[in-house]
């Protein structure tokens, strides 16, 4: 089984076992889960697993409901716990659209197969994405369009890339 990480609990919200979520994700799909895990450092070992009763909110953060957890002294014990979903309980997505978490992680590589690193991070810029690329020495900030990322291949835990002008630079880490 496989945890991934949607967010965190931070504190409570009123008197009636509410709190705080800041989702890591925006997708508004979280809303209709039902079963999460929280916990504080390995959603394997040190977790307690919940039902999700109900996420209100437009901005963050939002508000979730937890099943049986009706006070404030019972909701303040999930305060600070991060929240994870299956992998599994994840909608699938439209061919060439992809999960954070299935992007990082990716060996990249140019069109002629040289190798500059793991995808480490996702910058969200409102435009388009930026993957943080990182090896031992350098750093590459590969902005995810049509004209540079040229493919994902998920099975291969590869993404390839055409290095247009001005995009390799020596910038060490």
């Amino acid at each position: 089984m496989d945890w991934i990480s949607v967010g965190k609990v931070t504190k409570t919200h009123g008197l009636k076992g509410e709190l705080k979520f800041y989702p890591s994700m925006e997708e508004d799909w979280f809303a209709d889960l039902k079963q999460i895990r929280l916990s504080g450092r390995d959603p394997t070992r040190d977790f307690a697993e919940h039902t999700l009763q109900f996420v209100r909110g437009k901005d963050v953060p939002k508000i979730v409901k937890f099943e049986g957890i009706d006070d404030i002294d019972a909701a303040e014990k999930l305060a600070g716990k991060t929240v994870y979903v299956l992998r599994e309980a994840f909608p699938t997505l439209p061919e060439g659209e992809y999960y954070w978490f299935q992007i990082e992680g990716l060996a990249v590589y140019d069109e002629d197969k040289r190798y500059y690193g793991c995808v480490e991070e996702i910058i969200r810029t409102g435009s388009n994405d930026v993957y943080v690329v990182r090896d031992d020495k350098k750093e590459l900030l590969l902005p995810m369009i049509d004209s540079v990322v040229k493919a994902i291949d998920l099975e291969a835990g590869e993404l390839i890339f055409h290095p247009v002008e001005g995009l390799l630079e020596d910038t060490p880490v």
